[in-house]
């Protein structure tokens, strides 16, 4: 069994665990009867919102890679994005999303490790808007009912995710490594120098605050979604408190040591929201729910995926 093999088999485990421990406690069939009352109409407007995410996503990175001179289309970067959800969701294998959309966009433009760069930022930028919106809602005061403690450890983590942000667009990382010698090695040396101009060509395009702000507004998008789930679930909580706990959960469920962040996206909403005394069973049905959701989002990046895989050798070419 190679390393990748067994890393797979651990994610899977720590997720079937963390599950079936909380399927246990509440019971399938509670969880089943919470979600049936959802309804239709709910589904499609979480879709619907979905939908909207992906195309602030795809537009921040299409922003970004024209930004270094790489010109696609936003029909392009779209299709991109879906096809990586699909494979995030349906493949959890060593070849994530980000990894296919970079392939499938490097094979268009040409330039891998600039392509490469810019899925790398545009993650880097989510992330900058969870911790920004995370401090801003802590901060306005949106979850005075917990403890001091774990406010203070929430407000760290977004801060510490702010900060490695801004770490990377000021180039600290490629200091750093250099520093360690790693530019001696010839390869990784101009890998370095082409990492380093694309940053360049952010910070210079003036376009940073503009991609942040899209940033915020899809993580915005993101807590809309799972509030309107927890509206149809019957969960009486603010608002405002998701505007703390949803950034959270996307740090945790961040975390490679499961599949899809099944079990420790569960864990977070059942404990966070529990805090506020949402029942288990609601709270664990809004997490299932939401999976449930984007698996079935995720399968319009299946039918993408299939009309791109059509494609004529001169199609694939056309990025603009």
């Amino acid at each position: 069994m190679n390393r990748r093999t067994a890393w797979l088999l651990v994610r899977l485990g720590v997720s079937g665990a963390l599950a079936g421990w909380l399927l246990r406690r509440v019971g399938i069939d509670a969880v089943a009867r919470e979600m049936a009352d959802v309804g239709f109409v709910n589904v499609l407007a979480i879709l619907a919102l979905q939908l909207l995410n992906t195309g602030l996503k795809s537009y921040k990175w299409q922003r970004l890679l024209d930004a270094d001179g790489i010109h696609v289309a936003h029909s392009t970067a779209f299709a991109g994005y879906m096809v990586s959800t699909f494979f995030s969701v349906f493949l959890p294998s060593s070849i994530g999303g980000d990894a296919v959309r970079a392939i499938d966009l490097a094979r268009r433009s040409g330039r891998r490790v600039a392509t490469a760069t810019s899925v790398v930022a545009d993650r880097v930028l989510g992330f900058a808007a969870i911790g920004l919106v995370g401090l801003v809602a802590l901060a306005a005061g949106s979850a005075t009912v917990l403890a001091p403690g774990l406010r203070w450890t929430g407000a760290g983590l977004y801060a510490a995710v702010l900060l490695a942000s801004v770490a990377l667009f000021q180039g600290w990382l490629l200091r750093l490594a250099d520093g360690l010698g790693l530019g001696r090695v010839p390869r990784l040396e101009r890998a370095a120098a082409s990492v380093a101009a694309s940053i360049q060509a952010y910070r210079g395009s003036g376009r940073l605050g503009e991609l942040l702000l899209l940033s915020i507004a899809a993580q915005v998008v993101v807590v809309v979604a799972v509030y309107l789930i927890a509206r149809a679930l019957r969960i009486e909580v603010p608002l405002s408190y998701f505007f703390v706990i949803v950034p959270l959960v996307g740090l945790v469920e961040s975390i490679p040591v499961s599949i899809y962040g099944i079990g420790l996206r569960d864990v977070s909403y059942v404990y966070l929201l529990g805090l506020v005394g949402t029942p288990r069973t609601q709270a664990l049905s809004l997490s299932v729910f939401y999976v449930l959701v984007t698996l079935l989002y995720a399968l319009f990046g299946a039918v993408v995926f299939a009309l791109r895989s059509s494609e004529t050798p001169a199609e694939r070419l056309m990025v603009g």
